[in-house]
């Protein structure tokens, strides 16, 4: 793997973590709530950019977000959850991006710990892949 693929590697992984390590739980304002929205759904985003991008690395088609975390759950022998939750994860980055379905915006604010928990272990998940893929 070059050192550019590399790097956009660690900008995405530095990205996520940025974005959600200081998620407030107490929100101010709606400035602070449309921030908390744009967090998660780049965030969301993002993994499941690093999922597609592992799926090419590990010479497999890049399909769409459903078969690539299916794929990666099986390819790495994950538990099934990990992945339905990020789907369910991913479905939650569409409806932030549209603003559809009338959504409950009290559901995804007291969510924001859960969506943490679950970016951090894909992030470990992408890491400790592309430490076997960048060994050989």
């Amino acid at each position: 793997m070059d050192e550019l693929r590399l790097k956009r590697y660690h900008d995405k992984i530095n990205y996520i973590v940025d974005n959600i390590e200081d998620l407030p739980i107490d929100i101010k304002n709606k400035f602070e709530k449309r921030g908390i929205f744009y967090s998660i759904q780049t965030a969301i985003e993002s993994i499941v950019d690093l999922i597609a991008m592992l799926i090419k690395d590990l010479g497999i088609q890049v399909k769409d977000d459903e078969i690539n975390i299916t794929t990666i759950v099986k390819k790495r022998n994950l538990n099934p959850e990990l992945g339905v939750k990020l789907k369910k994860a991913n479905g939650l980055r569409n409806i932030l991006v549209h603003r559809y379905n009338e959504i409950d915006e009290q559901i995804i604010l007291d969510s924001v710990d859960e969506i943490k928990e679950l970016l951090y272990q894909w992030l470990d998940v992408v890491e400790v892949t592309l430490n076997e893929i960048t060994k050989d």
